[in-house]
């Protein structure tokens, strides 16, 4: 049953939202397009002006959701309906050298939400009281050399955040990283070099627990080539078995080397497109107390169709894969980890899957009105890599085991429709909604609790 009083509290402060942004005299941008909040780094650089530029800017975020037969741990019989509000505050610094100094505060809560802070192992993707998210000091091409860094508390993004993702879908957004990055760029390459660690969420503690592991990367973007072409390197480095907010992580060293294409090619005098783009990353490595060696494998291709026909629209078609373990007792282990990358953007809005012994293909339609209005549409058919490894859920946790998965017989897990619409009455407001249905396969029906699971969100959110 819905709750009326998150419905109410969402619809007030959604109309307190739309005051702020006409009392504030905005008018209606005929640019605005759809397009990602300008994040720190892509922000003018105003140093010319011969002295420090302070600015500073804002978010509010209010999202109502209801969910039916899942929640963000398990697929369950039950319902709930809760409103989810976060705010952010960010200030930057920048000096006539160009050198950037960054801060952004956040304070994210859930409201009417029947998972509770104690219904998580120390952590929650819903609560977070007023904390430092990011703050970190970045100089790009030091004195005009090719040289630069950036150090500090972060979020780290590339492309379309498939190695690395800020997780900015959930309300805590809980990829950030205590990171010291060497960075590089000149007309041939751009090069980010880092170490970092993960940090761990609590709802109502300062900011400053890590996740036992350590990762390395060094990611290049190459440039004055025919196409788009990165290479990534990343390491995941926990050196020992360790018991942490509750949970087991174990010695681990996993290596990824990967590559990352892509290409768009104008057709019929640019009235359309074609988009080409695809990602390879092999992974290697030891558990050395479990004497197990890691040789895994994950992928991604897409290839689509821009039409400039009445309105912008695109047809694409894609494929994903995620290796899975073929024999759980020999010593080799073959499942992928999905490296740092995003989950909902790939494999479903609802984070029922993750990139981890899977395979997803999916259509994609989305189009577009002017430049206020997008509209799209996902189409998903899931199958597990291979039958005696586990489902895993999109927190990376055994949905159902290897052993129930291998009893089935099937590799079907179901079939899933995502769609999105949103519009922006300006530059500073939008709004979003979406509708998602997952209907399950035989994996899941002949294996424990199945049924149809339905979400439905919609969300405001102001820029100031």
């Amino acid at each position: 049953m819905m709750n009326s009083r998150s419905i109410l509290l969402f619809c007030i402060l959604s109309v307190f939202c739309c005051l702020v942004s006409l009392q504030a005299g905005v008018a209606v941008d005929k640019t605005a397009g759809f397009v990602h909040p300008m994040v720190p780094d892509e922000q003018p650089d105003k140093s010319g002006q011969g002295v420090p530029v302070f600015s500073f800017d804002g978010d509010v975020r209010l999202r109502f959701e209801s969910l039916e037969n899942f929640n963000i741990k398990q697929t369950l019989h039950d319902q709930d309906t809760y409103l989810l509000e976060r705010f952010r505050l960010k200030f930057t610094l920048q000096s006539k050298q160009g050198i950037q100094a960054f801060v952004q505060f956040q304070d994210a809560h859930s409201i009417d939400a029947k998972l509770e802070n104690k219904d998580f192992k120390g952590t929650s993707p819903f609560n977070n009281d007023l904390d430092l998210r990011q703050g970190y000091l970045q100089w790009k091409k030091i004195k005009r050399s090719p040289f630069g860094f950036k150090v500090g508390r972060q979020a780290i993004s590339y492309r379309d955040n498939r190695v690395f993702g800020p997780g900015e879908w959930g309300n805590v957004g809980r990829y950030t990283w205590d990171a010291a990055m060497f960075k590089y760029e000149d007309s041939h390459v751009s090069l980010d070099a880092f170490y970092a660690k993960r940090l761990f969420y609590r709802p109502s503690k300062f900011l400053d627990d890590h996740y036992p592991y350590n990762a390395y990367a060094v990611y290049a973007q190459m440039k004055k080539w025919p196409f788009n072409v990165d290479l990534f390197y990343v390491c995941k480095d926990n050196k020992e078995d360790a018991d942490k907010f509750d949970e087991r992580y174990v010695k681990e060293q996993r290596h990824t080397i990967g590559i990352y294409l892509q290409k768009t090619i104008a057709l019929r005098e640019k009235k359309c497109s074609l988009n080409c783009s695809g990602l390879y990353a092999w992974q290697t490595g030891r558990y050395p107390n479990k004497d197990k060696n890691i040789s895994a494998s994950g992928a991604f291709a897409n290839l689509g169709l821009d039409l400039n026909l009445f309105v912008p629209q695109n047809f694409s078609v894609r494929y994903s894969y995620g290796s899975g373990d073929r024999d759980a007792n020999d010593d080799n282990v073959q499942t992928f980890d999905g490296i740092f990358g995003a989950i909902d953007l790939y494999f479903g809005r609802m984070n029922l899957f993750s990139w981890m012994n899977i395979k997803d293909c999916q259509l994609t339609y989305e189009l577009k009105s002017g430049r206020r209005f997008k509209l799209i549409t996902d189409y998903h058919w899931f199958y597990v890599d291979e039958k005696s490894d586990a489902w895993y859920y999109g927190t990376g946790k055994p949905a159902r085991t290897g052993s129930q998965v291998s009893a089935v017989g099937s590799d079907f897990l179901g079939r899933e429709l995502d769609v999105f619409a949103v519009y922006k009455t300006s530059k500073f407001l939008e709004f979003q909604a979406g509708y998602c249905c997952f209907s399950p396969g035989a994996v899941i029906v002949k294996s424990g609790f199945h049924a149809v699971i339905n979400y439905f969100i919609f969300q405001t959110s102001l820029q100031f």
